[in-house]
């Protein structure tokens, strides 16, 4: 009478089980990464659009320029980039184009605070978050009209001046994702300074496609 013997495993499938494990543990991780990621970034994207209505209405509220900076702040585990807006002083209260006052033109309230008499609260973007495109709109004093000259000025100086004004126009300012994430475009009236959000994966933009989605 034969008896039968349990096979055991060998060394080389014991080998394979655990690579087969390891390569399904470490797409999972991957995939849930990912996931956290595209929460971190929506959320961040909607407080940014968020921030920018509320950066109007005191712009509209104070008849005082507001301004986004985008900056390097040293944060807890490193340098993070930060997103605010400042509502800035200006060298007296009856003329606009004293705004913002000369010294703080090329500066930011974080090096300097006397040139702001209020901050927004701050937006730490995920690392995987491009908002370079904020930096430096602007909200003009009373009208809450809209520019983005490409400096930290606000049009000091220029606030009468209507192609200027026009030229500085902020159009569609996109935010860009390292993640797989599409870009999505702050889209801000310049003459009423009113922004929306278009992501560039919903159906409102796949229907009536805007080339800053697809361009550069």
């Amino acid at each position: 009478m034969s008896t039968r013997h349990a096979r055991g495993i060998t060394l080389l499938e014991l080998m394979v089980t655990l690579a087969v494990a390891g390569a399904l543990i470490t797409l999972a991780l991957v995939n849930f990464q990912q996931a956290i990621d595209r929460q971190r970034e929506t959320e961040a994207t909607r407080e940014l659009w968020s921030s920018a209505l509320r950066a109007r209405q005191r712009a509209l509220a104070t008849n005082q320029p507001v301004r986004f900076v985008v900056e390097a702040v040293a944060r807890p585990g490193g340098t993070r980039t930060v997103v605010r807006w400042e509502r800035l002083r200006c060298e007296n209260t009856w003329d606009n184009d004293s705004c913002p006052r000369l010294a703080c033109v090329n500066t930011t309230c974080r090096a300097n605070p006397e040139c702001c008499d209020e901050v927004g609260p701050e937006l730490v973007l995920p690392r995987t978050m491009n908002a370079a495109s904020v930096h430096g709109l602007c909200y003009l004093p009373g009208t809450s009209r809209a520019v983005r000259p490409g400096n930290l000025g606000c049009m000091r100086g220029q606030v009468d001046n209507a192609a200027a004004l026009n030229a500085a126009a902020p159009g569609n300012l996109r935010l860009t994702f390292t993640s797989p994430r599409a870009r999505s475009l702050l889209r801000v009236e310049p003459l009423t300074g009113l922004a929306n959000l278009l992501d560039c994966d919903s159906a409102e933009a796949l229907q009536s496609p805007v080339a800053e989605c697809t361009s550069g």
